[in-house]
């Protein structure tokens, strides 16, 4: 079911109404953030529409839009392929992280920021030993409220959108890796990073973040380890005209079928321990 208050959910202006398109895209961006549109996984316009209960322009436009935030990209007659989990992507989400959340030194939250910084902070420490599914969930959305608000406060807003898809990414990530057998990421040190905030100590806030990301790289490395699919290529279909319009086990886009899952195919590039 789809919830309106899902931190992957793009912010709209109350003042503007919100149209089928941006309904549409908001829906399919929290399934493929979610993994609820597996990484890998093949399908077509009118299976989208027709599983998400959503007109078939309007899902059109929507993956054009996510196409262009490089979540899904269209393979020639199969349908959308939703990006795959690798380990060229982990790997390069982590860096650019290390490259890009740098800039957080400079944030300056003013009074009412750090009311709620510190509301969110004492949220997350709530819920930080929690282990169950939902505790979890909701602990990460604090966290990524209180990432998605210091990152306001920074004032560079070109930064605030490259932070936003390095978290959606990452997010994203943790969702496919995440088995029973592993114990979840810890909670980021929400407190420490807010009190830094609050005394402009950049420095503090800049290894916070460093240590945060050293810890995802750590989980990313341990859930590729424990994935017991095999490591490759994935063969897109490229030219599905080829198959004479016969279905594939790798596309998904006959009709009536499941949606295609690659997920199990990953690489080790980019992931060092």
């Amino acid at each position: 079911m789809f919830d309106p208050t899902s931190p992957f959910k793009g912010k709209n202006d109350p003042l503007v109404p919100a149209q089928k398109t941006s309904f549409a895209e908001d829906r399919l961006k929290v399934a493929v953030q979610s993994c609820e549109l597996l990484p890998g996984s093949i399908a077509t316009e009118a299976q989208l529409s027709e599983r998400f209960g959503l007109g078939r322009a309007a899902v059109r436009i929507a993956l054009a839009r996510l196409s262009a935030q490089g979540l899904v990209h269209p393979i020639r007659r199969a349908g959308w392929k939703v990006l795959p989990v690798t380990g060229g992507l982990i790997g390069d989400v982590i860096s650019a992280r290390r490259q890009v959340e740098s800039c957080l030194a400079e944030a300056r939250p003013d009074a009412s920021a750090l009311d709620r910084l510190n509301e969110l902070a004492e949220m997350i420490d709530v819920l930080a030993d929690q282990r169950d599914a939902a505790s979890i969930t909701t602990r990460r959305a604090y966290e990524r409220a209180l990432l998605d608000l210091l990152s306001e406060t920074v004032g560079n807003h070109l930064m605030t959108h490259f932070l936003t898809g390095l978290w959606d990414h990452s997010e994203r990530i943790l969702r496919f890796l995440e088995t029973p057998a592993l114990p979840p990421l810890a909670a980021c040190e929400a407190r420490k990073l807010v009190e830094a905030a609050a005394v402009g100590d950049g420095a503090r806030i800049a290894a916070l973040r460093m240590a945060d990301i050293a810890a995802f790289q750590e989980f990313a490395v341990a859930g590729l380890m424990r994935n017991r699919t095999e490591l490759g290529v994935a063969t897109d279909a490229q030219d599905a005209s080829s198959n004479n319009d016969q279905s594939r086990s790798d596309t998904g886009a006959t009709p009536g079928t499941t949606v295609a899952d690659e997920s199990g195919i990953l690489s080790n590039k980019g992931v060092t321990s």
